[in-house]
């Protein structure tokens, strides 16, 4: 729990600041919030200096944030679970709330950390006050609020790489009847950090801006928030680092870049790409940590967010409050990528442009607490429309070279011609309804038991198509391709039927929750608790697999459609103020059992969305903060989970299996059994520890040092547990010094991250269509100079 050491009243000793938080939709104590929660309040974000949104996972327990080829397939996981976001059709399992609005996509999360009052990171279902989409958890973005008082701040970032940073605040007061309007806004450019060896473009370089502002109306009797947003990003990113060449191409393609190891394999029917006719040659090296990439598509990737809410709350005296928030958002992404990661024009550009427009409300009545039962009741709606079209396919240099399938069945080219794009294009609409209400009946000064339960209903529609465009081979007539219906084998997702989607689906759920929390003390706090979450089912934007040769769709009248998860969590915690609230020890066991988990998976040949049967996390969380003096403040954040599948019968193939399947089984998809096994981006520990030593060197001039080191387990990248894409441990040190005056109206701060310059992957994948495996790298060591001032 972030907070910072402060001189007691009497200054004979330090004591520590505890964060109001509103996790339970009403202000609390983090210290008598009986859940697992972690606060980030705005002197975290001062002391630390981040600014991103993912370097969240670096100081909360069991959290990751994973980025891909492009903002759209962020994925934010807890306690190992989460989706990622590269298949429009699956809903996030961690919900984002930004000033109580709901974000529909992860990837709408571009917008910088300016201006922030505090972020809360709520580990395990929250389904009764959160609503769908938080399985696993949610996180809740507060920005500052205006204030009557002037105030402005401006902070300038220079950083290695020609990384330019500027964030700006201004708060004005409008009148004397408590009126005010609050503007930030932040710019980040940054040069490219790699270059492209096969044509010398740049690759992978930093360019978005965004602005926000707040208006306060005081209404006498109520108070009315409008809130407005924009933030666009616009870059050549990002470039996935191949970690190896040689690999195997799917037993349908047969086409891998190198001679390895497919020419162990006798008898496997295969043309290695750096000798066939027509190539450019042999691959470089691998090199997955170096600066020079080798690609031969453009990359792209654009985003602009944005919306306008409002947010009107009353309090009538000594009895209820009432909270009313309406919002609209929107969000598109157009993202391009190089479909084979390579040089070889094996795959074309895979592209995906989405537009997402959604509208929400929420409304709440709660008590003003101190009550025998204090209540909270509410209402909440939620519509979006959402289109996506996206495109892959396969160029002649895997069509002309393309070996024959297997005895009697010609090579691919005869099925798809010399070059095939399959273009999917799908309307999704949401329409959710729910009620929602919590009592907390506080039985005595210690005891208290809070029950709550939510009730939503949910329709979600999908109209669309997928059309597989051919071209002949040179000389040859359209009519001179096969239909694709009766092929005797499925080439989904890259080539198949023309498929036409009208599909609806509806879900309802009931999530409860229990909490018994009691009050050791006037210091320790201990607490149990029964909860349950959901995330909505939908229809896989991707072509799927057939089930029926011949047949339109397949013969699956329900094609790509998957239901529904739900996850239930047991927990068991404590938190502690000790030491004269010198010392905080709060921490929690817990187990979420997870029913129907939604579970993608991706072999380098085909994409499939499927319900994992059950699958369960559990372990514990540890939160200590210790003020040693009124100069050092101590702290650290540990977090053990183990996630594993109960029941995963279907789970996914390497793509060494995979090609011995195929040999035998050529019209089956691959599936292996992963029950008991781990699940992929869920390291077993995380920690981050901190160590802040402040030294003041004059009537008004101070020194400010931070120490910080950030561990991650070692854990595989890929759901199929392929050796190849397993992440080493790291552990991240960073450091911070800090000159500044005692009100720190201003301050000079020399910083560096990754100073181990610690080498790993924030995500992996096979390499589609011709073998081999790429991945995301972290970033390397980093280092600048922040100059902030205020002015008040």
């Amino acid at each position: 729990m972030p907070a910072f050491a402060q001189e007691s009243q009497s200054g004979s000793e330090p004591s520590i600041e505890h964060i109001i938080v509103t996790a339970n939709k009403r202000e609390q104590d983090i210290q008598e919030v009986p859940m697992s929660v972690s606060a980030f309040d705005k002197n975290f974000f001062k002391d630390s200096g981040q600014t991103d949104f993912y370097a969240l996972e670096q100081y909360t327990p069991s959290l990751k944030i994973q980025s891909g080829p492009d903002t759209r397939t962020t994925s934010i996981r807890i306690r190992g679970i989460g989706s990622a976001g590269s298949n429009a059709g699956i809903d996030p399992s961690v919900g984002v709330f930004i000033d109580g609005v709901y974000q529909g996509r992860a990837g709408m999360n571009i917008s910088d950390l300016v201006d922030i009052e505090r972020i809360e990171v709520l580990r395990g279902p929250q389904g009764t006050l959160y609503g769908k989409n938080t399985a696993a958890g949610a996180i809740n973005v507060i920005t500052s609020k205006p204030s009557s008082n002037y105030e402005a701040e401006a902070d300038l970032v220079l950083a290695n790489n020609n990384r330019k940073e500027l964030r700006s605040m201004v708060n004005v007061p409008l009148g004397d009847a408590g009126n005010a309007m609050r503007a930030s806004a932040f710019v980040i450019k940054g040069d490219h950090l790699y270059e492209n060896a096969f044509n010398g473009d740049e690759l992978n370089n930093a360019n978005k801006w965004g602005l926000k502002t707040r208006f306060l109306f005081d209404l006498e009797d109520s108070e009315l928030l409008i809130n407005a947003d924009y933030s666009k990003e616009d870059t050549d990113c990002c470039a996935l680092a191949v970690i190896d060449y040689n690999g195997i191409s799917p037993i349908m393609i047969g086409t891998p870049m190198t001679h390895i190891p497919s020419a162990m394999l006798p008898g496997l029917p295969y043309t290695a790409l750096e000798t066939a006719p027509g190539t450019i040659g042999s691959p470089p090296q691998a090199d997955a940590f170096g600066d020079d990439y080798w690609l031969n598509d453009e990359l792209s990737n654009e985003v602009e967010v944005g919306g306008l809410s409002v947010d009107w709350s009353f309090e009538a005296p000594n009895s209820h409050s009432v909270t009313l928030i309406n919002a609209a958002r929107t969000y598109s992404s157009k993202s391009s990528y190089d479909g084979d990661f390579t040089a070889y024009d094996a795959a074309s550009p895979a592209t995906t442009d989405v537009d997402l427009n959604q509208f929400s409300s929420e409304l709440r009545v709660a008590s003003l607490g101190d009550n025998l039962v204090d209540y909270q009741v509410g209402l909440y709606g939620y519509y979006s429309d959402f289109e996506t079209t996206g495109s892959l396919g396969m160029n002649e240099t895997i069509l002309l070279n393309s070996p024959p399938l297997q005895t009697g069945l010609p090579p691919l080219s005869a099925i798809l011609g010399s070059r095939s794009e399959n273009i999917d294009v799908n309307k999704y609409t949401t329409s959710a309804l729910a009620i929602f209400g919590q009592a907390v009946w506080n039985i005595s000064d210690q005891l208290s038991a809070t029950f709550g339960m939510r009730v939503t209903q949910e329709q979600k529609t999908r109209k669309g198509s997928q059309r597989t465009l051919r071209t002949p081979m040179p000389g040859l007539p359209p009519e001179s391709l096969p239909p694709f219906q009766f092929l005797p084998f499925d080439l989904a997702p890259i080539a198949g039927a023309d498929v036409d989607f009208d599909q609806k689906r509806a879900d309802s759920n009931i999530s409860p929750s229990l909490n018994i929390r009691y009050f050791v003390n006037d210091d320790v706090m201990t607490y149990a608790s029964v909860s349950r979450g959901f995330k909505s089912g939908g229809f896989d934007q991707r072509r799927v697999p057939v089930l029926a040769y011949g047949a339109i769709n397949g013969g699956n009248d329900a094609a790509g459609e998957f239901d529904e998860e739900e996850a239930t969590s047991y927990e068991l915690g404590w938190k502690t103020s000790l030491l004269n609230n010198r010392l905080t020890f709060n921490g929690t066991f817990y187990f979420v059992d997870y029913e129907d988990f939604q579970a993608q998976a991706f072999d380098g040949a085909s994409t499939t969305v499927t319900n994992a049967g059950a699958l369960e996390s559990y372990g514990s969380e540890i939160d200590i903060l210790f003020a040693a003096s009124d100069k050092l403040t101590l702290g650290s954040a540990i977090g053990y989970n183990k996630a594993e599948y109960k029941e995963f019968d279907k789970g996914q193939c390497t793509a060494m299996d995979s090609l011995f399947w195929s040999l035998a089984n050529p019209t089956i998809p691959c599936v292996t059994d992963l029950s008991g096994k781990t699940l992929d981006n869920a390291p077993e520990w995380t920690y981050s520890s901190y160590a802040q030593y402040e030294q003041q060197l004059g009537s008004d001039l101070m020194a400010i040092a931070r120490l910080e080191h950030n561990f991650i387990d070692s854990h595989y990248l890929d759901q199929d547990l392929d050796q190849s894409l397993f992440n080493e441990a790291v552990d991240l040190v960073n450091l911070r010094v800090t000159l500044t005056n005692l009100n720190r109206d201003w301050e000079v701060v020399a910083w560096g991250r990754n100073l181990l310059d610690e080498e790993y992957f924030l995500m992996g994948i096979d390499i589609p269509t011709i073998g081999g495996y790429a991945g995301v790298v972290a970033p390397r060591s980093t280092y600048g100079v922040t100059v902030r001032r205020n002015f008040d």
